[in-house]
């Protein structure tokens, strides 16, 4: 009887501390999001402000100088709307709100949206984008906004690592019973501790107070998690010159 106590409250014991490890968690995962967003919104809002104020002082004496500062203003409101972006799309799946109806459209019409959304960052980078997209992969449908969202965050993914003058290669082909589609980068490949990290919220691959680069750490989890709802996945493999990320989703019928 008395070993039978002890075993209940060993269990107990281990349930409570269970609990309490998982409130830790969400208690920093709140504080990192807290911090993130504060980070994140601050630089944007604070060079909008001064480079808006600068404008409007050279305006009349200098366009030239006012039209580079107005410049800086439109890149610095393009950062907010994806950090916006990035927050919606994250709290509708946190919300189960994955899709409330779907609207399948062709997988090259979605492409072509997405596409025309970021043109502008890959410009900035004189990035080389290459397609290949056959017609039967083309005219498969998905919904459409699950589709955009998977493009756009795999693709301004590898936007945002790649070096000035970089190439980003897309391919989708039919294999067996699935689409597949897959996003090569030349970029630093991924350290293998973090090939799994980097799919979960909030999470990126350095420091949020001294990386080099922009970002929530959501664009990645938010996009792995549409290709599931959609009875897909996203995988990666690392290269020696760079990484791929390969969407996978079902062919019904």
């Amino acid at each position: 009887m008395e070993n039978k106590e002890k075993e209940i409250n060993s269990t107990v014991d281990s349930e409570i501390q269970e609990v309490s490890d998982k409130i830790r968690e969400l208690d920093e995962l709140k504080n990192t999001f807290i911090a993130l967003v504060s980070h994140e919104l601050r630089t944007p809002m604070n060079l909008l402000a001064g480079y808006l104020a600068l404008g409007m002082e050279e305006l009349e004496e200098n366009p030239i100088k006012a039209k580079e500062y107005f410049a800086l203003v439109e890149e610095n409101t393009s950062n907010l709307m994806r950090i916006v972006q990035e927050l919606t799309d994250f709290t509708r799946l946190q919300l189960g709100k994955e899709i409330t109806f779907l609207d399948p459209i062709p997988v090259g019409d979605a492409f072509l949206q997405t596409y025309d959304l970021l043109k502008p960052n890959l410009q900035k980078k004189n990035i080389n984008l290459v397609v290949d997209f056959p017609d039967d992969v083309r005219e498969l449908q998905y919904d459409g906004e699950s589709l955009i969202i998977l493009f756009r965050n795999l693709l301004s993914n590898a936007a945002k690592f790649s070096m000035d003058d970089g190439k980003v290669v897309v391919v989708g082909k039919i294999q067996d019973d699935h689409l597949s589609i897959t996003v090569h980068d030349w970029t630093i490949p991924i350290p293998e501790t973090k090939r799994e990290v980097i799919f979960e919220d909030f999470r990126q691959l350095e420091n949020y107070l001294t990386r080099r680069y922009e970002g929530m750490g959501l664009g990645l989890a938010v996009a792995r998690r549409t290709a599931q709802f959609l009875g897909g996945n996203i995988k990666l493999s690392v290269r020696d010159d760079g990484n791929t990320f390969e969407i996978v989703l079902p062919i019904d019928g």
